[in-house]
């Protein structure tokens, strides 16, 4: 997450470059940001440099919380276990931005108790694995069980890693990945679609084909591809997708993409594949690299924002869709890792997304969550758990 201080490149019009989210209006937001503020109210702490937290969905009311030395912690009622839940300590390359960097659980984990994990190894490669439990209301998961999926290469630099896990509506893993690291994409890897990196990869868990313990879907942009790394792209040009989410009302895609020189960006996007998000020729609407532009059509983010006051790295956050504060429902709420400010953005009937302050945190943000029924928490490097609660102005 980490910004290197480059100059801005001067903004330049691109042909080619495509407005608009075409994304379904059934979650537009129900009250303006603007009349909404946010507030943090810990729920523990203790935590060794937490990165994100999650549920199972499993009406247990249990929150995992993933640590980047790779511990994940379970929390209910306000009280750690004492006992990792899942303990990979001993196979994750953690420091910076390397470490273990998401867990996301099956859908039906109640009846299908798998824990899938991104976590960097120790050959620097991003390695997407799958964990079974022995039952879903076990309190541990044996590090014994990891079966691995695939892993994107990484072999020469140890920043942009991406690493979110996440479920879409349609059953099937997705997975962030960022564009292998140094300025400026140097090894062209966002826009190369035989590359894994700067990409959202997409696999049904569900099924085997040959030797792999996951299929390609039908559905992907290039299914057939003879490249297999092609076959599992969805998305592509993205530069260091660290947290991104899966809207629980309409299935929706939310991606925060940590910019590099003065401009970060929320991307948000229906379930249709085959989006180029763009970098490294734009870095969030302004161009960064006119010669990696000719021949792409790309989607505009949402929202940007810029490097003044402190601000370095958007962590993507969710839209709120839990119980208790139905007139939040619909906005979606991200920070800043270094400014700790705090946005809520809105959808419109007319396609908007107005953006509005609603908070500032006095701490290092790096993840947010949703629990069994959608409240959303946060965590930070500081080693705390934050449940997000919503109240008008």
């Amino acid at each position: 997450m980490r910004i290197r201080p480059v100059f801005l490149c001067a903004a330049l019009a691109v042909t080619g470059v495509v407005g608009g989210s075409a994304v379904s209006q059934a979650a537009t937001a129900t009250t303006a940001p603007g009349n909404v503020r946010v507030a943090f109210h810990k729920v523990v702490g203790g935590l060794n440099s937490p990165v994100y937290v999650t549920s199972a969905r499993d009406g247990s009311r249990r929150l995992f919380v993933v640590e980047l030395g790779g511990a994940v912690r379970v929390v209910k009622n306000g009280a750690m276990q004492s006992a990792a839940y899942l303990n990979l300590t001993s196979e994750v390359l953690s420091g910076g931005e390397q470490g273990l960097l998401s867990i996301a659980f099956h859908p039906a984990f109640k009846a299908h108790p798998f824990v899938y994990a991104a976590y960097v190894r120790s050959d620097g490669a991003l390695q997407v694995s799958r964990f079974k439990a022995s039952s879903a209301s076990a309190s541990t998961i044996a590090r014994s069980t990891e079966v691995r999926l695939f892993a994107a290469p990484h072999p020469n630099q140890t920043n942009h890693n991406g690493g979110q896990l996440m479920f879409g509506h349609d059953g099937f893993l997705y997975v962030t990945t960022g564009d292998g690291g140094g300025s400026g994409d140097p090894y062209g890897n966002a826009e190369r679609l035989t590359s894994l990196s700067g990409k959202i990869l997409r696999l049904n868990v569900d099924r085997a084909c040959g030797s792999k313990h996951y299929c390609i879907p039908t559905s992907n942009p290039f299914p057939h591809a003879q490249s297999a790394n092609k076959q599992l792209v969805f998305d592509w040009g993205l530069r260091n997708p660290w947290r991104a989410s899966v809207d629980r009302s309409d299935g929706s895609l939310w991606i925060g993409d940590v910019g590099q020189d003065a401009w970060e960006e929320i991307d948000h996007v229906g379930t249709r594949s085959g989006i180029d998000f763009g970098w490294s020729c734009m870095e969030g609407r302004v161009v960064d690299n006119q010669s990696r532009c000719p021949g792409r059509t790309m989607r505009r983010p949402v929202s940007v924002y810029d490097h003044s006051n402190n601000r370095q790295a958007v962590i993507g956050g969710f839209a709120y869709h839990g119980p208790t504060y139905p007139f939040a429902h619909g906005l979606y709420v991200f920070a800043d890792y270094a400014s700790g400010e705090t946005w809520l953005l809105g959808r419109t009937s007319a396609g908007g997304y107005p953006r509005a302050l609603a908070a500032i945190f006095g701490g290092n943000l790096s993840g947010f969550g949703e629990g069994d029924a959608g409240e959303i928490y946060a965590v930070d490097l500081g080693g705390s758990l934050w449940h997000v609660t919503f109240h008008k102005r």
